[in-house]
Parts: structure tokens; sequence; C-alpha cells
């Protein structure tokens, strides 16, 4: 991931380099001379969702589908489930005690609902996002993008717009 991220910024004139992965966060980078940080999470539409790619893709289970399930007002569930994995990487007294050791650093938040893509997200949930991060007492990302967890990997600032 943070490879396809690496390529996605030096697209667009950003360098990025990798200096360590403690995990956490998943690396300590220089983006354009300066030192940050990079966590990565992820938003499934909900667990069904989750559990049906996850075991897709482990070869020590057999797969789970979620196939053929109504789903209403998908657009409502994962807008509620992306705000819910953003707050809660804002609450995580690691990911707090990060931005108080490095400052800010950047949050990439994977897309895994097959109702919508991330670019779609960064346009529909940018006010919100830019609500909840105005919310929080300490600054912990300076920078919220979200990418296409399936297919082909596309990155999109959802904070700041």
């Amino acid at each position: 991931m943070l490879r396809q991220f690496t390529t996605h910024l030096e697209s667009v004139g950003i360098s990025l380099d990798i200096l360590e992965r403690p995990e956490p966060p998943e690396a300590i980078v220089k983006l354009n001379g300066e030192v940050t940080w990079i966590e990565i999470t992820d938003a499934f539409l909900d667990q069904d969702h989750a559990i049906s790619l996850t075991s897709a893709a482990a070869d020590d289970m057999a797969h789970i589908s979620d196939d053929g399930r109504l789903v209403c007002d998908p657009d409502a569930m994962f807008s509620s489930v992306l705000h819910s994995v953003i707050s809660a990487k804002y609450e995580k007294a690691s990911m707090r005690s990060i931005a108080n050791d490095l400052g800010p650093g950047i949050l990439l938040v994977g897309v895994f609902t097959p109702f919508t893509t991330a670019e779609v997200v960064s346009h529909e949930e940018s006010g919100a996002i830019a609500e909840l991060v105005s919310s929080n007492s300490i600054a912990v990302f300076k920078a919220i993008y979200v990418y296409d967890g399936t297919g082909k990997r596309s990155f999109h600032a959802l904070f700041p717009r």
C-alpha cells in the first residue's frame, strides 16, 4: 500500500521516502524532505462484507459470501463506518502519542464497499470529516486520504480539501 501511495504522490510532484516501519505507525516517512508518519486503516461496508472479502483472500478458510443479501441505504451505512473508523484512530492512545512526538501524520483509509468509490467518498464526505477533525482537541492527522480497497488503487484527499 505504501508503495502505491508513494507512486500516487510522485505523480503529483511530491516525494515520499520510507524511513522506518515501526508498527505503529505503519511508517515514518520523509514527505518532500519533512519527517512525518503514516497510518493505514480500512473501512468496510459492514461486518458481513468484511468477512466475505477477507475469507475470499484467505488460504486457510472457506469463503463466506455476502452475495444476495438486501442492503438498505448503503451510503448511510458506509458513511457511519467511515466516521467511526476515523474517530477510532483519533481516540487511540498510540496515535495521540505519535502525533505528540512527531506532529500530525497522514491517515490512509481503504474504502471497501461495492456501492461507491474512494473518489465519490472524498467528495461527499469531506465536509463531515472536516467537522470531525476540527472537533478533536488534538491534531492527530494533518491529511486523510481514501483509496479504493479493491480494483485499481486510486487515492483521493478527504481532508484537507
